[in-house]
């Protein structure tokens, strides 16, 4: 049976899986390697605190060393020069989007290369990938597969994805796929 290709977390999909505050449990569930590209693991640098007091929009810290020194996650780099001129384009590419794009775009030369699939969830990000025919997946699909596979009960999903609001600053836009399942788990419908 061939092995299962490694599955890249992009900056967005870094905070948000933190911001759950169940990151590791949900990573073990992803079938092979999961990895982030250096850049990004400088870029995802914190969540926020959340909730309705003044320290709201305060930030707690990103910290991927638990996760990498339990082997749940791993940091890849290139010094090949086909990665490398394939970064700096679609360097050129994320940033004429107006966006700074290093961390979207290592992720993506990276995915390219070596066959990767990227889980973003960045709209411009995902057309990008598309165009290129780069394998994607969402957070929401990881934090789905977790739930299906790991037997988690409603009250840690909810809490997970109410954290996921509140410290990532996320939810998923009308048309995404999951949106249903999303509301219905926080108890929206």
């Amino acid at each position: 049976m061939p092995e299962a290709p490694v599955t890249l977390l992009d900056a967005c999909a870094v905070v948000s899986l933190y911001a759950t505050r169940q990151i590791s449990e949900i990573l073990r569930v992803v079938e092979g390697k999961v990895a982030v590209a250096d850049i990004v693991a400088t870029e995802a640098q914190f969540v926020f605190r959340g909730g309705s007091g003044d320290d709201a929009k305060e930030r707690d810290l990103i910290d991927l060393r638990p996760l990498l020194d339990d082997g749940i996650l791993s940091i890849l780099s290139t010094d090949v020069e086909d990665e490398l001129l394939t970064f700096i384009n679609l360097t050129q590419v994320f940033s004429r989007q107006g966006r700074g794009g290093q961390g979207e775009a290592m992720t993506a030369a990276l995915a390219i290369h070596r066959q990767c699939i990227v889980v973003t969830d960045d709209r411009k990000a995902t057309r990008i990938l598309n165009e290129r025919g780069v394998l994607l997946r969402t957070t929401l699909e990881l934090i789905r597969a977790w739930a299906d596979q790991g037997a988690v009960g409603a009250d840690v999903l909810s809490a997970a994805l109410f954290n996921l609001r509140e410290h990532g600053t996320y939810e998923p836009p009308r048309s995404h796929p999951l949106r249903g399942w999303w509301e219905a788990a926080l108890g929206l419908r």
